[in-house]
């Protein structure tokens, strides 16, 4: 369980799709609220300062939220961490600003690897929680591979797939559809299925561990510095750190970037 105070607000997280499989613990210890937009960000100014995690967001048919609203915001005080979609969109701009990037996704757009929007962009249903409804690039990546790890593909046809699936748009991409473009490939119905089963997975799917590590991360309170515990080490090689020390220059590149 993670310690609530009233003199400490919860951490404000909007998020949704990627959070909605967390732990309900983990859930109960924040302020939880839907995929950010434009404007949502601003109501935020006239609180006291705290911590916000941006986790999923809205656009497409919905205006983004902007860069400079998240700037604002840090500007006022408040601690911005990113991770999973929107959040690691936002955080991969703002990172040289002091925003906090946390977990793969993020750290594959800071590389470069990850340059499009469209990499993490999904469909959700707004009237079932914001449940996806299409399939993001980053989770049929990260489906393929464990498909090849477990002996289903060769690595040449998970390319493959992964290019077909990439093909279709990210409105469109459902695992149905990813389905019907394999099955032209030439893949079986046999592995078509066991494939399909590991999309269910939410351990493969890198936005819900993404957002897991970021919650889990944030609610430790040790690591963010405004309360900042004697003797804590980093969490990536377990090196002491020096009291006000935020994070291991050893395991961070740049300034702000985190090491989980």
């Amino acid at each position: 369980m993670w310690p609530i105070s009233p003199s400490r607000p919860r951490p404000v997280v909007f998020g949704a799709a990627s959070v909605r499989s967390l732990d309900p613990a983990l859930l109960a210890a924040v302020d939880l609220r839907p995929p950010v937009r434009r404007g949502d960000l601003l109501p935020l100014l006239d609180e006291k300062p705290g911590t916000v995690v941006l986790v999923d967001g809205l656009f497409g048919g919905t205006m983004a939220v902007t860069p400079t609203e998240c700037r604002q915001l840090m500007d006022a005080g408040w601690t911005l961490v990113g991770c999973s979609s929107m959040g690691a969109l936002r955080a991969a701009d703002l990172w040289p600003l002091g925003a906090i990037g946390i977990g793969d996704i993020f750290t594959l757009y800071r590389l470069g690897t990850l340059t499009s929007d469209a990499d993490v962009a999904v469909a959700l249903d707004p009237d079932d929680g914001h449940r996806e409804l299409t399939v993001s690039t980053v989770h049929v990546r990260a489906v393929l591979a464990a498909a090849v790890e477990a002996g289903l593909l060769a690595p040449a046809r998970r390319t493959e797939l992964a290019r077909a699936a990439e093909d279709i748009h990210w409105t469109e991409r459902s695992w149905a559809a990813c389905r019907a473009a394999w099955s032209d490939l030439g893949i079986t119905p046999t592995v078509l299925s066991a494939v399909l089963r590991l999309g269910r997975e939410p351990r493969l799917h890198p936005k819900v561990r993404d957002a897991d590590a970021a919650l889990r991360a944030v609610l430790a309170r040790d690591w963010l510095g405004d309360e900042a515990v004697e003797g804590r080490r980093c969490p990536a090689c377990q090196e002491p750190l020096a009291a006000g020390v935020l994070f291991c220059p050893t395991c961070v590149s740049e300034a702000h970037e985190t090491c989980l």
